[in-house]
């Protein structure tokens, strides 16, 4: 079925091109889809303007939200608009990639030029997970997990968070090491999302509001959860002081792995990184960070420029790292209390989100990247968002029909 430019639009069909616009890999292939799938016959462009437009009826519906939010008087900001709260809430955050082209940059943009390559700028990105979990009056897994004493599985994981690898002779013999839930995981209900290219400070809006909402700030147990980042705790200590601050696990367990091994063979660091890799999963960073100092001094302190790949570097930088974060790294406690210890759910929202708008010849204007973000956080969002807005945009359309025009 053919749809002029001159024809009306139904609500069902421009849901679609919107679905479509959205989650297609690109808008080309949104109209290849509709095509086959649909057999409705529409432009590429047409579609990217229908998705930009409902992106930006979204970001003001957003923006209305964040606004009444932000009216009410602290007390109710720190109670639950709902009767029933979730037991367990998490918030995450982190950044993703997404190039921009914009006609005249900002004046943010500008002083952080040098900081950049090309068009690429970061997108911020965070989740809102209710889950459920029991309380422990003990650790419920005092002893690490084997996959993260696992030479293979660590080098792997290691290089692709990191970056960090080692020589290729020092490849590690194959394993059998798998990943299985521990006693006491907690296990994730339902998530909801939020996406910005704004900056941080934005996106702590966003989710504070969006945590209101579902009923957070009532929460008996909360946590936030994030790597290194300044940013991550900047929106904790503005947005979610009262959440439990929790550094992302693997990324700890990075930097003892470059610590451990810097300057030495695995088969002469490995004995290391598995005894300081015990010592973080139960809570007893400063003994990792003492063997660390030693560490540091055996091989020295880098001079000014080193290289970053330099032994005495990375053995700095994991020191540094574990002194910055110790206070978020009681995971024996975050055990027992039955809170995350990784950031897994944000990184994987990312994930699907980078699907949709990275890609090395994907440009964006900087509202239209920031309508697709906004779709893309509420098609992944298991609060179903869309539902109601689709229901409700007939009568937010004054003076106008059900029947929008094309667009």
């Amino acid at each position: 079925m053919g749809i002029g430019p001159d024809d009306t639009v139904s609500p069902a069909v421009l849901r679609k091109m919107v679905y479509a616009g959205t989650n297609s890999s690109s808008f080309e292939q949104a109209s290849a889809d509709l095509q086959e799938e649909a057999e409705l016959t529409i432009s590429a462009q047409r579609i990217m303007r229908a998705t930009k437009r409902i992106g930006g009826e979204r970001i003001e519906q957003r923006e209305t939200e964040i606004q009444t939010w932000e009216q009410l008087p602290l007390p109710e900001q720190q109670s639950s608009p709902r009767e029933q709260v979730p037991a367990v809430a998490v918030v995450e955050m982190d950044g993703g990639r997404i190039q921009i082209l914009e006609r005249k940059p900002s004046e943010e943009e500008v002083q952080q030029e040098e900081d950049r390559s090309g068009h690429w700028r970061e997108s911020k990105v965070g989740c809102l997970l209710t889950v459920a979990s029991e309380v422990f009056a003990e650790d419920p897994c005092p002893t690490i997990p084997q996959v993260f004493v696992d030479p293979r599985r660590m080098r792997k994981m290691v290089r692709e968070i990191k970056g960090f690898c080692l020589s290729e002779d020092e490849e590690s013999a194959p394993s059998e090491a798998a990943s299985e839930p521990r006693r006491g995981q907690p296990e994730v209900l339902v998530r909801s999302v939020v996406a910005t290219r704004q900056d941080v400070h934005a996106l702590g809006r966003q989710l504070a509001a969006a945590a209101w909402q579902r009923g957070f700030a009532a929460a008996p147990r909360k946590a936030f959860v994030g790597d290194g980042q300044e940013a991550n705790w900047t929106v904790h200590r503005t947005r979610f002081s009262h959440y439990v601050p929790i550094l992302d696990f693997i990324h700890a367990l990075c930097y003892v792995y470059a610590g451990a091994l810097a300057g030495r063979r695995l088969r002469e660091g490995w004995p290391d990184y598995c005894q300081w890799a015990e010592w973080v999963w139960n809570g007893q960073v400063e003994r990792v960070i003492d063997a660390l100092q030693v560490r540091q001094n055996e091989l020295g302190v880098p001079e000014k420029d080193e290289s970053e790949e330099s032994p005495r570097q990375k053995v700095a930088h994991a020191l540094r790292y574990l002194q910055n974060q110790k206070s978020r790294m009681r995971y024996d406690e975050y055990r027992r209390q039955g809170l995350p210890l990784t950031s897994s759910h944000i990184e994987s929202t990312i994930k699907q989100i980078n699907r949709r708008v990275k890609g090395s010849e994907k440009f964006w204007s900087g509202r239209g990247a920031e309508a697709l973000l906004q779709l893309s956080a509420d098609y992944l969002s298991e609060t179903k968002p869309l539902t109601t807005f689709w229901r409700d945009r007939p009568s937010r359309a004054t003076g106008q029909r059900c029947y929008q025009s094309a667009p």
